[in-house]
């Protein structure tokens, strides 16, 4: 499988189809897909999934959706692409593999349990590393392309984890998930968790100097939705400065000027309602 690589969407955008992209890619890498198995399998995840959130704020079913239109640009099958879209809904909710299968059939189920089996398997350490990249080369093609799709828009959306985090999935994306997508030659996915996993390294390297654990603490002071996007930018520049000297200065000027960004961004919009006393 190989293709065209899509399923980045911005964080909070909003589309009056959700499917409208993953329709068009579709159009263009398998024009018989049968959009009518995969409306469904959308609409049962939506269903399952409906009232959770990723840490972005957006709707959890945007992370399944984007998975799927990932695995559109590889060319996945109609069964594959079902099970990118109910990948987490046995894991994540109430919905049963007894369920699943009554409404999509064995080969989808199936495809489900095995993503699931490899979810179980922690990176942490030589052997279950080793474990992992064993258990990569032994999975079903498919299986693995939807887990290393599922990395990958993991990857395009880290900024919203917590930076030891950001460091454990991207050190994971280096070691487990670059070697899976060049096994599958999987040139362009390969490419890009490469260059996530080294981006989020690279800004993430400075978050345990003394400087980032002081801007990763005070960011505390902000709003809880705007910390992740303040904290990933003052360490992505704080990377971006070679000097410790120039990395301490900007952390002094920055943190002498959270309060006064703490109470903008506190301020109620023009025209917004105030609450009632």
């Amino acid at each position: 499988m190989n293709g065209v690589l899509a399923g980045q969407v911005q964080p909070g955008a909003v589309q009056a189809d959700p499917l409208a992209g993953l329709r068009e890619i579709l159009r263009a890498t398998r024009p018989d897909a049968d959009l009518g198995l995969i409306r469904r399998a959308y609409e049962v995840a939506a269903a399952w999934h409906h009232g959770q959130t990723r840490l972005s704020g957006d709707p959890y079913i945007t992370h399944p959706l984007a998975v799927a239109t990932i695995m559109a640009g590889l060319g996945a099958s109609d069964q594959a692409l079902c099970a990118a879209l109910l990948h987490d809904t046995t894991a994540d909710t109430p919905y049963t593999f007894a369920e699943l299968d009554r409404d999509f059939g064995t080969e989808i189920t199936t495809l489900v349990a095995r993503i699931v089996a490899l979810d179980q398997i922690r990176y942490h350490g030589a052997s279950a590393l080793a474990q992992a990249i064993a258990a990569a080369r032994a999975a079903d093609p498919q299986v693995l392309a939807i887990k290393v799709a599922d990395r990958l828009h993991n990857m395009r959306t880290v900024q919203y984890l917590r930076p030891d985090k950001q460091l454990r999935k991207a050190r994971e994306a280096r070691e487990v998930f670059v070697p899976a997508a060049r096994l599958l030659r999987l040139d362009t996915v390969q490419a890009e968790l490469e260059t996530l996993a080294a981006a989020t390294l690279s800004r993430n390297r400075h978050a345990r100097t003394a400087s980032g654990r002081l801007l990763t603490a005070t960011t505390a002071l902000l709003p809880a939705a705007t910390q992740a996007r303040w904290r990933e930018e003052w360490l992505g520049e704080l990377s971006a400065l070679s000097a410790r000297l120039s990395r301490a200065r900007f952390a002094a000027h920055t943190l002498l000027a959270i309060p006064r960004l703490a109470v903008t961004l506190r301020r109620p919009a023009p025209g917004a309602r105030q609450p009632r006393p």
